[in-house]
Parts: structure tokens; C-alpha cells; sequence
């Protein structure tokens, strides 16, 4: 047992969900926990980590437990309780991390990490997909036009980014509303919205379609 046991504060499961572990696919697979509570953070992507206290791009995407609309706090922690909902299938990051010895955490945080791949590669149709929608909206190509645009004029580079945010937000409505796809896995399938990560970039984009009156 540990000499340090959960006080039950909350502060941890408020902070966000856990990334997901090959180990942790049993409990998908059999749907405790379900698919549309996962997001999907891609490669490339620059988020905040924990561990290293910085914001990095990621080098291979994460799979995590979504928070609260809004928030962050995960959304299987029930704030009357302070009580984890799922606690007794409670993925593996939960099950290692100590608030006050991070130790555990930090030797499994970037090991063994679940992939899209590993969940979706033998479903017919949906992976080929994705991986078509990660090649046309890959992080790396925007941070490449990005950095082209500050160098070879805006306009062009600009034109080509709106071109892949509006072909994002039409590969989602198309899954739900051609595929019947759960509106609510599209986070998990094909990752945020880039409509939404695109504030990353710190960019104010120029639609030469658009024609202010």
C-alpha cells in the first residue's frame, strides 16, 4: 500500500483526462470505456506537457479521456463525490500516479502509448480515411505553410491553409452525416477540429474568397 494514499482532493482529475496505454485497450475494446469519451491530440499538435512543464509538439499522437464540456476536469470524476466513475477500470496513468511522488508517472507517461492504428486499422473504409485526412491536414504541412507565408507572401499561403481547414470540417460532416458516424467520436477519429487548433499558429488568415462590405 502506499504511505501516501489519495486524499481524494480532485485537483488532479480537474487538471484532465489520462492518455490511454496499450494497456488500457481492454477496457475500450469492451467498451467500458467508450470511444466517444476519447479525443484525439495528433501529431504535431502543441499542447502543454505535464511532465516537462513546457508546451512541445508531440512527436506520435496521444489518445486521452475527454474533459467537460468547456473544461478540462475529466469527465468520469464526479465533483460531489470527489469519486473517479470508473475507478475500479480506471486506465493505467490514474492507477500509477501519486500527486506527491510523480516518480510512477513520469516512468510510463511517454511509453506504450495507444494509437488510432492500434484501435481502427482493421475497420474497413474508416482507416483509409483517416490516414487520407492526415496526410491532407498534417500539422507538419501547416507549420511548413505557415512558415512559407511569412517569407513568400501571405495571400497564397493563407489560401492553401483555408483550403485544408475547410476540407477538415467537410471530411466530419460528410462521416456523420454520409457515414452515420456518432458526431461525438469525430474528436476520437480524426482529432480536434482545426478550426479550433489553428489558434496555435497565433495567425490571422486572409480568405480572398471573402469581400468585407
Amino acid at each position: 500500500m502506499s504511505s501516501n494514499p489519495c486524499k481524494r482532493c480532485g485537483t488532479c482529475c480537474e487538471k484532465g483526462g489520462p492518455s490511454m496505454h496499450r494497456e488500457d485497450r481492454p477496457m475500450i475494446d469492451d467498451g467500458r470505456i467508450p470511444a466517444r469519451c476519447l479525443f484525439t491530440i495528433r501529431r504535431g499538435e502543441r499542447v502543454r506537457d505535464n511532465v516537462k512543464g513546457a508546451l512541445v509538439p508531440l512527436s506520435e499522437e496521444i489518445i486521452k479521456i475527454k474533459g467537460r464540456t468547456d473544461r478540462w476536469t475529466c469527465q468520469f470524476y464526479d465533483q460531489a463525490t470527489r469519486g473517479c466513475g470508473i475507478y475500479d477500470h480506471r486506465p493505467l496513468e490514474c492507477r500509477v500516479l501519486n500527486c506527491r511522488d510523480t516518480r510512477g508517472l513520469e516512468a510510463v507517461y511517454d511509453t506504450s502509448r495507444l494509437t488510432r492504428q492500434d484501435l481502427l486499422s482493421e475497420v474497413d473504409g474508416l482507416w483509409a480515411l483517416i490516414q487520407d485526412h492526415e496526410q491532407r491536414c498534417s500539422y507538419e504541412g501547416l507549420h511548413a505553410l505557415v512558415a512559407a507565408g511569412f517569407h513568400e507572401g501571405r495571400l497564397k499561403q493563407d489560401q492553401a491553409i483555408l483550403e485544408i481547414l475547410r476540407f477538415d470540417a467537410h471530411v466530419r460532416q460528410l462521416a456523420v452525416e454520409k457515414g452515420g458516424l456518432d458526431s461525438r467520436m469525430l474528436d476520437f477519429i480524426f482529432g480536434r477540429p482545426l478550426c479550433d487548433t489553428i489558434k496555435m499558429f497565433d495567425i490571422q488568415l486572409i480568405d480572398s474568397n471573402r469581400r468585407d462590405r
